[in-house]
């Protein structure tokens, strides 16, 4: 009996397949944050037309005094000040985070002293920290810059400790047996180990940051996102509360997206590649 006639190649169809699959993914990349956004924007009317517009404004509303607040000028710079004090306070935390939560997994009589602190440092009142920084150096950028670093560098003093656990001593010790010098060790071995719980310390450091700066700002500051939210909070101006607020929010998630993201694909990579 002879064989039926293949119609197509053996490696047509996992090709078309596989295309199919990518369509599919890129297409709901682009359909589910549609859909998330138009959600969000019926919540903002519902919620709007709840509460009436002059206590909540409505989207339109928003956009339009947005377009007007964009020619006076000063949403620019205040998203300008506010962004430098978070990029500070978020590089000061993340030097002090890993330096210290460093220590503590790696050196046994400074854990022993110190892992009370970083506990009791978790514990105080992020407002506590920033009164007395306020106090002691006065209401200046500086202050506002080492206020957010207090407050965030305990949360990722704890996250670069934890990681400090998860890693393999096994690794290190076959390295040392095998006489692979040191740097090499620490590039190939302890860093991939490393880097994974030190990009989530840093994603969440950054998160906590810009939230922290913008409170910091309302209580201390004479210019900046918070500032500007406080000035018109205090005229009942709703329309203009939003409008300092949002564009900030919107440029924190755009940073997310085209920064963090990229570098999480770029560091990760050989993860993927390992995966695969």
């Amino acid at each position: 009996m002879t064989e039926p006639t293949v119609l197509y190649s053996e490696s047509a169809l996992p090709r078309r397949t596989g295309r199919g699959a990518s369509l599919r993914l890129k297409a709901a990349s682009v359909i589910y944050p549609l859909v998330s956004v138009l959600l969000l924007l019926a919540l903002w009317y519902g919620l709007s037309a709840l509460v009436t517009p002059r206590v909540m404004p409505t989207p339109g509303m928003t956009v339009r005094t947005f377009l007007v607040v964009l020619r006076e000028g000063y949403i620019l710079s205040d998203i300008a000040i506010t962004f430098a004090r978070i990029l500070g306070a978020f590089a000061l935390s993340m030097l002090v985070g890993i330096a210290v939560g460093s220590a503590l997994g790696a050196v046994a009589w400074f854990r022993n002293i110190f892992n009370l602190w970083v506990m009791l440092a978790a514990s105080t009142p992020s407002l506590l920290y920033i009164v007395i920084v306020y106090l002691v150096l006065g209401l200046t950028d500086a202050a506002a810059i080492i206020g957010g670093a207090l407050v965030v560098a305990p949360v990722i003093t704890f996250n670069v400790w934890q990681g400090m656990k998860s890693l393999d001593p096994g690794l290190s010790e076959m390295a040392r047996a095998f006489g692979v010098p040191r740097w090499m060790a620490f590039r190939r071995v302890l860093f991939p180990q490393t880097l994974p719980f030190l990009f989530a310390a840093a994603r969440l450091g950054l998160t906590i940051t810009w939230k922290i700066m913008i409170f910091i700002e309302l209580l201390g500051r004479s210019s900046g996102v918070g500032y500007r939210i406080q000035q018109w909070y205090e005229l009942f101006n709703m329309e203009r509360v939003l409008v300092s607020a949002l564009p900030f929010v919107g440029l924190m998630l755009l940073f997310e997206v085209l920064v963090v993201r990229t570098a999480e694909r770029a560091l990760f990579r050989w993860a993927r590649e390992e995966a695969s």
